[in-house]
């Protein structure tokens, strides 16, 4: 039978809710070498910077039981090997031998003294704290000793001081922290018949004492409801977490709360009890539910770390395929991070593990890949900016001979041979380098201009304000009168310059097009007052305003193929120009531009 002497509070050892594991690094010693000691201890140090905690600290000593041992190993076989070398160096004399090691050996060093200097303060400090604890409790009991001791209850006035006296007590020890060990319940039982010693020797105030006792009673009655509500409300599916983290801090509070009634208290404790055994056995349920869930978990996720460890070893030779690899593991990580719940201690933090191990294995790779790809481009990029820079140069000079133009046109090669550069300077470093090199072209036209030239060019405006007018017509309709004459003009202009033959005639064929769609919104009468059929004016729309009337697509590609040899050969004219002995060579070009001016006029007029 529990009793109120027998402290039932304090034989209830309350559950602790676990706090979120630490995952601790694993080092394997067979494979063990000074980079991977170094991520070993500052993990270690990350975790105990995080979270400072007595079993933190044990598992680390254990962890590194055996590390420094290998450590110590290394460090030696490096001295022997710097001694040996020093001793070969210095007629085998050892005098003067200093040994430090490489700076990974001294920042293993340095987190290691760390973690001993931390240890030893955190334990030290909780030493203190305890010591402290013990210290006040001790003396607190000494103190409620004396005053118990000391208790007259024929004077009233002692009476309220001491009660007074005994209400700071008790709220003094409720403010210090625990004693760990045996002691801790040997102060409790001192504690405790001290305090009933206190309340027995007051019988002259025994109204006073039933008051609170009254009120304790009426504290742990509610305590006492409330976590039945607790119970029953976790019964209906509540939040477990949040529920048991209540029910510890009420229980904390009943523990503090003075003696009711001792039958009181019996009954009180016993709905307590009984309580905080139906929120307990809620947990263990959850908890047993949970194995499946978490073996089932174990399974999926091992599936999903085999697939993981096969990009750990993934390699390619271009970004495609790393883009492709990349899309598949970050799949595979949002299917790892989609799975829900936990994993059994058994299996789980292995398997874990592995797969976020493997996972930065991959971008690791990757990382190294793109950086080499950068460095590559860097190259390609200077590369190209150096024939920019020799076009520029050749600009700058002013000087045009057959030669130069040689050297430009390899620039061209050269420029095709070099790889990709970085995509920000893609569009940017290309436009420089046409730049320069139209820039240079546009030297040598201007050098080496004919009349041929000058009449292409005088073609080219006189068909761009031909535009102008009829472009004016989509504006004003009543300008149509004179589309047909428009029309007349254009197929009497000559050639144009063959950079701008392709842009000529699209423009002109989208601006009739858009006239003619204009012309059949128009009324018959007034078309027909203008003069000309709709049906005929259409049927020209596809001539591309160079020739006069519609050809089969056969001859308009002989036509365009005319046009671009024209041109061509027009442009091999200035080089010729330029060139010793080239009379003979430029009499064959002109020969050959009359005999395809000839074909071209026969196919417009057939």
């Amino acid at each position: 039978m529990i009793t109120e002497e027998s402290n039932p509070a304090e034989e209830l050892v309350f559950p602790v809710v676990e706090e979120k594991a630490v995952e601790f690094p694993v080092l394997d010693l067979s494979k063990a070498t000074k980079e991977s000691i170094l991520a070993f201890y500052e993990q270690l140090k990350a975790i105990l910077q995080a979270s400072a905690s007595s079993a933190n600290f044990k598992k680390v000593d254990e962890l590194t039981k055996e590390v420094r041992t290998a450590w110590e190993a290394i460090k030696q076989g490096e001295r022997a090997e710097a001694l040996a070398a020093f001793k070969s160096t210095n007629e085998d004399s050892e005098e003067g031998f200093s040994f430090k090691g490489d700076e990974i050996s001294q920042q293993i060093d340095a987190i290691s003294a760390f973690i001993r200097t931390e240890r030893g303060a955190f334990f030290s400090n909780l030493e203190k704290l305890r010591e402290k604890a013990l210290e006040g409790k001790t003396r607190l009991i000494n103190e409620l000793r004396t005053l118990v001791d000391s208790d007259d209850n024929s004077d009233p006035a002692h009476v309220n001081a001491s009660f007074k006296a005994f209400k700071k007590i008790q709220e003094e020890w409720k403010g210090l922290g625990s004693v760990q060990g045996p002691m801790n319940q040997t102060l409790w039982q001192s504690y405790h018949a001290l305090v009933d010693r206190f309340y027995s020797n007051r019988s002259i105030f025994f109204e006073l004492l039933e008051l609170d006792r009254k009120k304790n009673l009426q504290a742990k009655e509610g305590i006492a409801t409330k976590l039945e509500a607790l119970a029953a409300e976790i019964s209906k599916g509540g939040a477990l977490q949040k529920l048991l983290k209540e029910a510890e801090e009420l229980f904390e509070e009943y523990k503090h709360i003075g003696p009711a009634n001792r039958d009181d208290n019996e009954s009180l404790w016993t709905r307590v009890k009984k309580s905080l055994d139906v929120l307990f056995e809620q947990k263990r349920a959850v908890q047993d539910a949970q194995k499946h869930v978490f073996e089932e978990n174990l399974k999926v996720k091992r599936e999903i770390g085999d697939l993981m460890k096969h990009y750990a070893s993934f390699t390619a030779a271009n970004i495609s395929e790393w883009n492709q690899a990349s899309k598949a593991v970050l799949a595979l990580q949002e299917q790892w991070n989609n799975l829900k719940g936990g994993l059994p201690r058994d299996g789980g933090k292995e398997v874990s593990h592995n797969f976020w191990s493997d996972l930065k294995t991959f971008f690791k790779h990757k990382s190294e890949f793109f950086s080499k790809i950068d460095a590559e481009r860097k190259a390609n990029l200077a590369a190209k900016q150096l024939l920019i820079d020799q076009v520029n140069g050749i600009v700058e000079t002013g000087t045009i001979t057959p030669e130069v133009t040689q050297m430009v046109i390899e620039t061209q090669k050269k420029w095709k041979e070099i790889g990709h550069v970085p995509e920000k300077q893609k569009d940017s470093i290309y436009a420089k380098f046409k730049a320069a090199c139209d820039a240079y072209f546009n030297l040598t036209r201007e050098k080496g201009k004919n009349a041929k030239d000058v009449e292409f060019e005088g073609n080219l405006e006189a068909k761009q304000a031909i535009l102008k007018e009829m472009e004016a017509m989509l504006k004003d309709p009543s300008l149509l009168a004179t589309l047909g004459e428009k029309k007349a003009a254009w197929d009497a202009i000559g050639f144009v310059p063959r950079n701008n033959v392709k842009a000529i005639q699209e423009s002109f064929r989208t601006t009739w097009n858009a006239l003619i769609d204009l012309a059949r919104t128009q009324p018959k009468e007034q078309l027909a007052a203008w003069g000309f059929e709709l049906k005929s004016l259409a049927s020209e729309a596809n001539a591309g305003g160079e020739d006069k009337k519609s050809a089969s697509p056969d001859a308009r590609k002989k036509i365009q193929a005319l046009e671009n040899d024209i041109a061509v050969l027009t442009n091999n004219l200035e080089f010729f120009a330029k060139s010793k002995n080239s009379d003979k060579l430029r009499a064959e070009v002109e020969k050959k531009i009359e005999a395809a001016e000839k074909e071209l006029e026969k196919l417009k007029k057939s």
